[in-house]
């Protein structure tokens, strides 16, 4: 297409992204615009003119991308808004029962003591897309802007400044033509600019490599897959959470399993399958659906109805892998700047209090009228300064203990990581980036080389192309491929040949095919079921020749998680 003309608006903080972190920092924001106005007159400080805040959120509605595993530690909720449960927040239970259970293809095994990183008891179970949509209400009460449907593309910068975004265009056809109803991106100018995109943020990826921000490690990720049953009364216990992993499975690769239940008779399942491993067929979809085969979970969902399924990666790698959280005109907050607590596999209170200290520090810098590092560097101060950080530094070398330890011994490690606050015996270990960790076909021993054979029975377990049906995923067909492949050849030839193609294993929605190509016989050719996408970002991040690439859609597409 020729040069797009296109629309610009100004506006003072731009959040990007509707989760946790941005609409918590958003929240926060104006309600500390207000006590520090209140007080200036008293404390001979300048008001500050109250700010035009503006949310932009890929998705048609506010939670309607959020997918997680909800069972929420409060401590920031409180800070937040100390009467959140009298302000209707959306708790479906409060958690009573914590376990943590040793799961075999037999017996499974109750641990008389619940470890402390899975005590959940005191936690409020909640539906993420739910907490969503009640922060942006309250967010849109203190008078922020929330526009659903615009998916930023690009971040726009002036020098080494971060300036806004540019959104992307909607109504073009799959050759990149614009259709009738073609609508170009806008320019949305910022003096502060908050990425708050979720793991592996398209813009993120921008920022963090434009800059330098990368951290001491790289990041590791893990793939959840989580479902949604409706279930017995009978089997219904209202406040349990469990956690768990599969033995002796668990000797060999780090994952696990949570299970917690919702109101309603529903059950909210979901397992965690490690990116960093050695395996090219690895499989986070076929590891859920093989540990519901197990006879506790097949005795749960027996006579059991399947809702809703999802997936999303989470980060993994802690502290050391978390990049810089600032530089001119721009802050990273949530999962976007890694954090998550992976020895808690908790990282939902850790959004919600970066983004308030995010707001702190923006605060500081529009009474200032100063956006530049000098003022937004404040920010990671005050991250040093709070539990957040100490939580973090508890569980610091947590991945790094299972990278370079064979992984039998990572029960020995735990009590030492416990005992000396998560240094463990050295500190600041490396942690590596997933895709580096799979190993070619012919390192491996024959009997790993081929994909493993399941069938799937319809009732308990279900395909990858059945299960999309369940995501409420919708994406125009006639559009270019949001998922972008630097080299299609490299996927018919030495993908093919030293890895197996492990896109068809590793996506959690079928998305990647390869198909006989008709123009050269006994070859393949990578087909993209774009419009399976839902949004996990397990390509972008697994695949060994990192020539995969997600970006967002059109504003308004993928899946539908409002039941989750």
């Amino acid at each position: 297409m020729s040069e797009i003309e296109r629309e610009s608006m100004e506006v003072d903080v731009l959040f990007v992204g509707a989760g946790p972190a941005n609409l918590a920092a958003a929240y926060h924001l104006m309600k500390s615009v207000e006590t520090h106005n209140g007080n200036a007159e008293a404390e001979g400080k300048e008001p500050i003119e109250p700010p035009v805040v503006l949310v932009i959120e890929k998705a048609a509605g506010v939670g309607d991308h959020q997918l997680s595993g909800a069972v929420i530690n409060p401590i920031a909720l409180r800070e937040l808004m100390p009467d959140f449960v009298e302000q209707g927040f959306p708790t479906e239970y409060v958690t009573n029962d914590s376990q943590f259970m040793f799961f075999t293809r037999g017996p499974s095994i109750k641990s008389p003591v619940c470890p402390p990183m899975f005590q959940k008891n005191g936690y409020h179970v909640a539906s993420l897309s739910n907490v969503a949509k009640w922060l942006g209400e309250k967010c849109e009460e203190m008078g922020v802007e929330i526009y659903p449907g615009f998916a930023a593309a690009q971040i726009l910068t002036e020098g080494d400044r971060v300036i806004g975004v540019r959104t992307g265009d909607m109504g073009v056809d799959r050759d990149g033509n614009p259709k009738p109803t073609f609508q170009p991106g806008m320019d949305i100018v910022a003096n502060v600019t908050v990425l708050g995109e979720g793991v592996r943020g398209t813009l993120s990826k921008q920022l963090i490599d434009l800059f330098d921000m990368h951290g001491l490690n790289e990041q590791s990720y893990k793939t959840g897959i989580k479902e949604i049953w409706r279930v017995k009364p009978e089997n219904h216990q209202p406040g349990r959470v469990i956690h768990g992993s599969l033995f002796p499975d668990a000797l060999h690769q780090m994952d696990g399993m949570w299970l917690y239940d919702m109101k309603d008779n529903l059950v909210s399942f979901g397992y965690v399958t490690s990116l960093t491993t050695e395996d090219p067929h690895n499989d986070p979809h076929l590891n859920a659906q093989r540990f519901k085969t197990i006879p506790f979970m097949r005795k749960l969902l027996e006579g059991g109805e399947l809702v809703r399924y999802g997936a999303k990666c989470v980060p993994m790698g802690g502290l050391y892998s978390q990049p810089k959280l600032y530089c001119n005109g721009a802050l990273l907050v949530g999962d976007a700047a890694g954090m998550l607590n992976p020895m808690k596999l908790a990282g939902v209170h850790m959004a919600i209090k970066t983004g308030m200290l995010a707001a702190e520090t923006i605060v500081d810098a529009l009474a200032k009228q100063d956006f530049s590092t000098k003022t937004l560097g404040d920010y990671t101060e005050r991250y040093k300064n709070s539990w957040a950080y100490a939580e973090h530094m508890e569980s610091r070398n947590w991945e790094g203990s299972i990278d370079v330890s064979p992984l039998f011994l990572i029960g020995l490690n735990m009590p030492f990581l416990m005992a000396t606050k998560g240094r463990g015996l050295v500190d600041k270990l490396k942690v590596h980036a997933s895709h580096t960790a799979m190993k070619k076909l012919w390192e491996l021993p024959p009997s790993k080389r081929e994909k493993a054979e399941f069938e799937f029975d319809g009732k308990l377990t279900f395909s990858k192309e059945h299960l999309v049906g369940f995501s409420g995923t919708a994406h125009e067909s006639d559009q270019p491929h949001h998922l972008k492949v630097a080299d299609p050849d490299v996927c018919s030839t030495i993908c093919t040949r030293d890895y197996g193609n492990p896109c068809e294993s590793f996506c959690p929605a079928a998305v990647y095919e390869m198909v006989e190509d008709p123009e050269q016989p006994g070859i393949k050719k990578l087909f993209i079921h774009h419009e399976n996408c839902v949004h996990c970002k397990t390509c972008d991040i697994a695949d060994p020749y990192q020539i995969i690439t997600w970006t967002p859609p059109e504003g308004g597409e993928g899946p539908d998680y409002t039941q989750m």
